[in-house]
């Protein structure tokens, strides 16, 4: 049944699921896509996630990670195991930051966050995946797909939003973060897909369970990656599909002088040089 309205002079549509999503992401600046990924298929991330950390914490030192507070915070795990590319472009997913983004955007970061019991993370302050800007747009620059490998819940210290704060230049008093912010409730397998620029922080994790998450950052091609991808995977570029060089940043390299800007430019245009 449809519902009544009086004096509305234009109202959006949603005529599918996945545009129930985009538009809780608009609206609200965050909303949850369950049943994603399967059992088997969770089983097999959290070892993927757990072997990938082991090899950045060995790298990199454990003492180390602690006094840069980086400790549990997986960077980049498609540089370590390509299969994690393959979930930067799971088609689900694809689906709604195309609606949001357009088609045209790129990967700026990929991370896997590790919640231990009664270890508090160092994302538990609040924060915009988008830092230190305080302005608002009317279209999304960015938009998060966040992987709930474990369960998402009060108790594992699942995320936990400011709804509508996207639409807000500023935090709000804590007052007010108080009485409005929610928990990121998601099952296992589910996505958390949201506005960049919407406030949130991860929970505290007492309940005696790892709480494990992929965390991927999809941005307009004018926002500089976290991570150079194209550079990284330069020997590689061969073996990758279009729309994966378009996702990793190849194709929005910036040229390092004039020369490389027209030679690309003509490359493009289809003219010999």
């Amino acid at each position: 049944m449809q519902e009544k309205s009086y004096g509305v002079v234009a109202r959006s549509a949603a005529a599918s699921d996945h545009e129930t999503h985009v538009e809780a992401i608009r609206n609200r600046g965050y909303t949850v896509l369950p049943g994603v990924l399967s059992s088997d298929e969770l089983s097999d991330w959290r070892k993927r996630i757990d072997l990938t950390y082991a090899k950045q914490e060995q790298e990199f030192g454990r003492d180390r990670l602690v006094a840069i507070k980086e400790l549990d915070l997986c960077r980049a795990p498609l540089l370590y195991d390509r299969d994690f590319l393959g979930l930067a472009e799971h088609p689900k997913i694809m689906e709604i930051v195309k609606a949001l983004l357009g088609e045209w955007f790129i990967l700026n970061l990929q991370n896997a966050i590790i919640n231990r019991p009664n270890i508090e993370h160092h994302q538990s302050s609040w924060h915009r995946d988008l830092p230190y800007q305080n302005f608002v747009i009317s279209r999304p620059l960015s938009v998060n797909a966040l992987f709930a490998i474990d369960d998402f819940s009060a108790e594992t210290g699942g995320t936990q939003f400011l709804p509508f704060s996207h639409k807000i230049e500023y935090l709000p008093s804590e007052q007010y973060v108080a009485a409005n912010r929610v928990h990121g409730e998601a099952r296992a397998g589910s996505v958390i897909l949201f506005d960049s620029m919407v406030f949130h922080r991860a929970g505290a994790n007492s309940s005696p369970n790892i709480r494990r998450a992929i965390n991927q950052m999809y941005t307009v091609p004018i926002l500089k990656q976290q991570y150079d991808f194209a550079k990284a995977l330069a020997s590689e570029r061969s073996t990758l599909s279009e729309g994966a060089l378009r996702l990793l940043g190849f194709t929005s390299e910036v040229p390092l002088n004039d020369r490389e800007w027209r030679a690309a430019r003509a490359a493009k245009l289809g003219i010999a040089g």
